[in-house]
């Protein structure tokens, strides 16, 4: 299926720029940020929006909806997953925000929970929704 291999290819870059995120930011709490830092937090800021929302947006409208007509047990892993997308909007909005504003407090308070919640929703997304597409 062509969508499950944008699905992992998305995953997989998102997973390794959540490496650099989080390296900038370290940087940042350690007081050794450079002006190209801020330009990485944008360049993150776009791929939120130009990326992994649309992939979001994608899931929700596509994917999420089949697993729901498939399987009881996929609905309540489902709504779990709408859960945590609409924790992350509320924290992109959050950190874009932030970047906009250049808000270096915000943007480290808001950033480890950002980087957990994300890549925690990929890995669960990774190991329990093809199984649910199998059934």
């Amino acid at each position: 299926m062509d969508w499950m291999k944008t699905y992992h290819e998305d995953h997989k870059s998102v997973m390794i720029l959540l490496a650099k995120f989080t390296g900038n930011v370290m940087d940042l709490k350690a007081g050794m940020s450079t002006p190209n830092t801020f330009v990485e937090f944008r360049e993150f800021a776009d791929i939120i929006n130009n990326v992994i929302i649309p992939h979001f947006k994608s899931e929700e409208t596509n994917i999420y909806v089949e697993i729901k007509k498939k399987s009881p047990a996929g609905s309540d892993f489902i709504d779990d997953m709408l859960q945590e997308h609409e924790e992350l909007y509320s924290l992109f909005d959050a950190y874009i925000t932030a970047v906009e504003a250049q808000d270096t407090a915000i943007i480290v308070d808001i950033s480890t929970r950002l980087e957990h919640v994300l890549r925690h929703h990929i890995i669960k997304e990774e190991d329990q929704l093809p199984s649910f597409l199998n059934n």
